[in-house]
């Protein structure tokens, strides 16, 4: 029978394994693919005693030996379940989804064959020796060698593979099998991993201590963490002892189920393939070095191999509490964000971190001891929020420069409005026709998405934290909701009070033809007839004279009945005005005739009620076509120009 010729690159990356950047991990490889003529069989090593040593030394230091004593396993069966649908990231519209890769609950001892046999019918597999696959090129000092994972395509019959580090191997699917397919396994070792719903607490401990593979999986339905089995051993005598697996598990599975697939919508059984949840599981590693950071989101997210880290995936009181819930949740969160869609681009250190909060939400946990950052920057966003006069941005204003603080809007609507608006927010954007390409196209999308979910113009609150938008988007979401009422935005999630206040629209000036020689513009609208506004009288231009434009804003989008005013102050009635129009608009841009008619010759209140009844808008535009006086006088006196709000 032909021979089948043996591969197994470390890795996936042709120019890391040319003939110019081989030497450095310490064995020639030129074209990609070991080459064995040298040794006893011919081109194919199929000699499962034979073990390749060349890198003991590094795999020594990581990831670690498999003692001789340990058993290999002989023609060991074992089944996977490979019906599953692929949720890619981009159906999900999130940054990582999980990949199909299936645990096999077995090991490759450094440099040792492998043989797996794979049935008839069966194709489109590869199998993959090592958990570790972050890609630590470029790092230094390096800790490990930077690539120690490989990846081989395997086929129907028997198939041979080796990683000169060792690793957990795996089988990664390209297309779906209907029934569990069933593998035999050689030369490999069991590894002593916990299985929810299926291992038992004591039975594993008994299996950890007497194993001797370094490193082990957690394995649940949603999720899968590849921990060494030295840090579980050592828990053992410690004061918080890891031999409660069931019980971690079981929560992390909750995680997953409600805060992480549940919160974004998503379903085992959902009718739309876009709304299904991912069949794999999210993986998290940790490792002595990673590529960037202390940890980093991917498939599968990395931890350092710290005790923190270690704890945050196996402590029972680190993921039920609220000191305890950042960095897990922190970098599976990453992995969840849909930047193309929403999460614009000053809330990468933001958005993710809402899943934090959701967990704690469900289990009743603290907000005010997650994080210290927390603690202080919802208190300093709030402020910021509350004010008023000076224009504000959200993205660029250095009060806000903060990913703590810019999680405070989103909390506020989740605490007011209920945690289903990010459910809400993620399934429209599975199903979004297009990404939006800019952070006000974003802005836009969830200005009016979350009006969507609140049923109210959600305008006032974006406007407190600045948060910008096209005033297309405010015209049709004020046409189909009513304006919110009260000012969230004063609400502290720490505290859980505030933001009860009725929000009170006050008017202002946006422009005047003329500027104003006498008083000023912002006295049209100060509630007090005495002050006034008197227009240019000394050489005014033709554009600063009759008629005069004197442009309002209402605060918001919100129903006006029309508008009053008081002449000026005083005996002296030059000025005054007369004839006037009075158009209204939701952008500042198209504007409507709302009425027309003439002012009186005295300093007495004025109102005029639009004939037709309140319009729904934010801008309104005054034209004064002439006053008293007679036709030398190019100007116009105001103590009050007003609107008459409902």
């Amino acid at each position: 029978m032909k021979k089948q010729k043996l591969f197994y690159s470390l890795l996936l990356f042709a120019g890391l394994l040319g003939a110019s950047s081989c030497e450095k991990y310490g064995y020639n490889v030129p074209d990609g693919y070991p080459d064995y003529t040298d040794r006893p069989g011919g081109d194919l090593d199929t000699n499962l005693k034979q073990i390749d040593k060349s890198m003991y030394a590094k795999a020594r230091v990581f990831p670690g030996l498999v003692d001789q004593s340990e058993p290999r396993v002989q023609n060991a069966k074992f089944t996977l379940d490979l019906n599953f649908t692929k949720q890619t990231a981009q159906n999900l519209r999130i940054n990582v989804a999980p990949e199909p890769q299936f645990s096999t609950g077995y090991y490759a001892a450094p440099g040792e064959l492998v043989r797996i046999v794979v049935p008839e019918g069966i194709e489109g597999l590869t199998v993959q020796i090592g958990g570790h696959t972050d890609n630590l090129n470029g790092k230094y000092p390096l800790l490990r060698d930077p690539l120690i994972y490989n990846r081989q395509r395997i086929y129907a019959g028997v198939n041979y593979v080796r990683n000169l580090y060792g690793g957990t191997i795996y089988i990664r699917a390209d297309r779906a099998y209907e029934n569990p397919v069933e593998f035999t396994i050689t030369n490999a070792v069991k590894s002593p991993d916990f299985v929810l719903g299926v291992s038992n607490d004591a039975a594993w401990v008994a299996e950890v201590k007497a194993s001797k593979v370094p490193w082990l999986e957690l394995r649940t339905k949603r999720v899968v963490f590849l921990i060494p089995r030295d840090r579980v051993i050592k828990t053992f005598s410690s004061n918080e002892p890891f031999t409660n697996p069931t019980a971690v598990l079981t929560k992390w599975n909750e995680v997953f189920e409600y805060d992480y697939n549940g919160w974004m919508g998503l379903s085992d059984d959902a009718e739309n393939e876009k709304d299904r949840s991912p069949q794999g599981q999210w993986r998290g590693v940790l490792d002595i070095q990673l590529s960037v950071g202390y940890g980093h989101s991917g498939f599968p997210f990395v931890g350092l191999n710290d005790s923190e880290w270690f704890g945050a995936m196996t402590s029972l009181n680190s993921i039920t509490t609220s000191n305890g819930m950042w960095g897990s949740y922190h970098e599976f969160g990453h992995n969840c964000q849909q930047p193309s869609i929403w999460s614009w681009s000053t809330l990468g250190e933001t958005t993710n971190n809402l899943f934090n909060f959701k967990v704690a939400n469900r289990i009743g946990a603290d907000y005010s001891v997650m994080h210290p950052a927390v603690n202080s920057g919802f208190p300093q966003a709030i402020a910021y929020a509350k004010q008023t006069g000076a224009a504000k941005n959200f993205d660029t204003d250095a009060a806000m420069n903060d990913p703590f603080k810019r999680m405070t809007p989103f909390v506020q609507i989740f605490e007011k409005f209920g945690y289903d608006a990010m459910t809400h927010l993620y399934t429209e954007a599975r199903h979004a026709i297009r990404t939006n390409p800019s952070d006000i196209t974003k802005h836009n999308w969830v200005y009016e998405k979350l009006s969507d979910f609140t049923k109210t113009d959600l305008s006032p609150f974006f406007d407190a934290w600045g948060i910008t938008y096209s005033d297309a988007v405010s015209v049709t979401v004020s046409k189909k909701y009513p304006l919110l009422k009260k000012a969230i935005w004063e609400y502290n999630p720490l505290t859980k009070t505030g933001g009860d206040n009725d929000i009170v629209y006050r008017t202002s000036v946006v422009s005047a033809s003329s500027p104003a020689q006498e008083g000023s513009l912002a006295n049209l609208v100060d509630g007090d007839p005495n002050t006034f506004y008197h227009a240019k009288y000394s050489s005014p231009t033709a554009a600063e004279s009759y008629p005069h434009t004197i442009i309002l804003n209402a605060g918001a989008n919100i129903p006006i009945k029309g508008i009053y005013s008081y002449a000026r102050p005083g005996g002296n009635r030059v000025g005054d005005g007369k004839d006037f129009e009075v158009y209204y608009s939701r952008n500042n841009v198209d504007y409507e005739l709302a009425g027309t008619g003439t002012m009186p010759n005295n300093n007495s209140r004025f109102e005029y009620i639009f004939p037709n009844g309140p319009v729904n808008a934010k801008y309104f535009k005054i034209i004064i076509k002439n006053g008293y006086g007679g036709s030398g006088v190019p100007y116009v006196v105001f103590g009050e120009l007003n609107l008459l709000k409902p």
